[in-house]
Formats: structure tokens, sequence, C-alpha cells
């Protein structure tokens, strides 16, 4: 007895029909008669017939694959972004090729045309270090690109969280808790994402009528280590902070050893908010509070615009998609003798 799925050759001997009939009907190609096709239909059904995807490809003059570029597998950000592509990808038949930038030393436009050999059909680019010239070459390229959280000027489709609800929703949470010195810890602001939310919270702080102080916010952090020198050295401050705001969680877990080395403890002495909600979030001591992207549902968005690109769909230039703040045991009530002290009595 056979095991495993037919050739196309069985297909067509028990269907009564050409090798080439088989193949218009498996690859939606040149028009059949209703009764063939179903009959066909039938016999590939019953034996199990699975046509090779890069001859269907070829057929329809797309490889049913598309580019998924990021920063970094090993950042957890990602994760939950590529998870929701490739579920999306699959329920339409397609699979998604990852271009982990962090390996290619020479560069994105590298890691592209190695894509791009790959005939896949379109990119989705959630790396952060995308510039305008690369940008700008890519739209050379001809093919449908839908950018997470990049700049809105680079790309004609994008899907973006709202950078400005989400600096609101921390700032207003701390200070409801009392907490008017607010530090800012973010990464190079040439990066527009850094940018855009050092914007947003300096905006939050004004909705909240909190003074914005320059010596309380720190640039050019890109590492957790960075981060828990940047947090000492606002710690040794005259007037040091009561909270941070980091600009994703890995910075706020940074900020950690440093409030630890002060003799402070986390929460208590000194609230730190984060921004993204991976899964070690929940895992520090104390868990951290932090604004929640939804990153599954941005993979998943971001592969329905760009399927809906390749189909000549009515597109939106961008879809906005909202945090939520997740208030776990990293913020609390500001101290009253550090209150004290801010108020000079």
């Amino acid at each position: 007895m056979k095991v495993g799925a037919a050739s196309i050759y069985e297909v067509a001997k028990a269907a009564r029909v050409s090798i080439a009939t088989v193949s218009r009907v498996a690859n939606g190609g040149a028009r059949v008669g209703a009764r063939t096709e179903a009959r066909v239909r039938r016999a590939m059904t019953r034996l199990r017939y699975r046509p090779h995807a890069l001859a269907r490809g070829l057929a329809a003059r797309r490889s049913h694959t598309v580019g998924l570029l990021i920063t970094d597998v090993l950042d957890p950000y990602f994760a939950e972004i590529i998870r929701g592509a490739q579920a999306q990808a699959e329920l339409a038949g397609y699979v998604v090729l990852l271009g982990d930038a962090s390996v290619h030393t020479a560069g994105e436009d590298l890691l592209v045309r190695r894509l791009l050999e790959r005939r896949v059909d379109g990119l989705i680019v959630a790396s952060s270090r995308t510039t305008d010239d690369y940008a700008a070459q890519l739209k050379s390229e001809d093919i449908p690109v839908v950018c997470i959280n990049g700049p809105l000027h680079q790309f004609p489709h994008a899907v973006q969280v709202d950078q400005r609800a989400g600096a609101r929703l921390a700032v207003e949470h701390l200070a409801k808790l009392g907490h008017r010195r607010i530090a800012h810890i973010t990464g190079p602001v040439s990066v527009p994402t850094r940018a855009e939310r050092l914007s947003s919270f300096r905006a939050a702080l004004k909705e909240a009528d909190i003074a914005y102080d320059p010596e309380l916010v720190v640039m050019g952090v890109t590492t957790i280590e960075e981060a828990r020198s940047a947090a000492a050295r606002l710690l040794a401050l005259a007037d040091p902070p009561t909270a941070m705001f980091a600009y994703n969680d890995r910075w706020a877990i940074g900020c950690y050893g440093a409030i630890r080395a002060a003799g402070l403890r986390v929460g208590a002495d000194i609230s730190v908010v984060g921004f993204d909600d991976i899964v070690m979030t929940e895992w520090v001591d104390p868990p951290l509070t932090t604004v929640s992207q939804p990153r599954m549902e941005m993979g998943r968005i971001a592969i329905d615009m760009l399927l809906a690109v390749l189909r000549g769909d009515s597109v939106p230039e961008v879809v906005v998609v909202q945090p939520q703040l997740v208030v776990r045991g990293s913020t609390a009530a500001v101290r009253r003798s550090a209150r004290r002290q801010r108020s000079g009595t």
C-alpha cells in the first residue's frame, strides 16, 4: 500500500485528464471546465495531492513568501511580532522569511537583497536601524513594504503604536501616585521612534502640569548596562528623581540594579515604568509596571496590509494601535520623606 501524498501523474490518471490539466487546476492558471475541475479536485483530495509550492508560485508570478526584517532576534520585543505575522501569513497560505539585521554586519541593504533574491512578494520592516537613504533604496526595488513602528515618511504603509497615548499613560499613572520628579531614559534620538517617545513624554508632563527638566533625561542608551549607568547618574543628582520612565522594558529592568546599589527599593523608594510588556516583565522582582504594545496584533495587521497591497486593494496609509498600562509592583506612591525634601520642608 502506498504511503504519503500522490504525484501529479497519479492524480491525472485517476481524474482521466492530462498532467497539464491537473497543473492548471492546482495553480489557478488557464480556465478549466467546471465538471473537469471538480473531478480533478476530488482526485486531489482522495489521493492527498499537494501542489509544489514553488511551481504554484511561478504559475501565479508569486512566491507566496514575505520577508520580515527585525533589528535583533535576541531582543524579546520582536517575539510576538514574529508570532503574529507568521500566524496570519499561514492563514493566507504564505510563509515568512525572517531577516535578522544584527547578524549582517554589512548592513540591512545586503540583508534585503538576500530576501529579494528569494523572490519574496513583499517586506515588513520592523527594524529601528532603517535610514532615509536606505528606505529610498528599498522603494526603488518596486516591492510592497509595510513598516512597524517606523518613520511614517519612509514607507507608504505602516502599523504604529500610539506613542503619545503610551507616554501619557505612564506619566499620568506616576503623577497620580504623587511623583513630580520623573526621569526618562532613552536611546539615541536619531532613531525616530525614540525621538517621538521623548516628545510624547514632554507633552505628557505638560498635560500633568509637571515642569520638564532636561537634567532628568538621559539619551544615547543602547544596552541594559548603559541603562543601569544612566539610572545611577540620575540617582546621584542633588535633586534625584522619584520615578523613572524607560524607553523600553529592558532598560527599565537595567535601572533595578542601580536603584538597589544605591540602597533603595524598586517601587517602595523609586518607581519604574517600562514600555513594551515583554515576557520577562512579570518575572523580575518586583514585576515591572509597563506600557503594553499589542505586538502580536501589530504583526497580524502588517501581514494583512501587505497582502491587501499585493491584491491591489485600498489600504490605509497608517493603522494606529492603542497601548495599555499594565500596573505591577515597580510603582508606588511617592514616599512622604521624598515629598517633603522636594518641597524644602
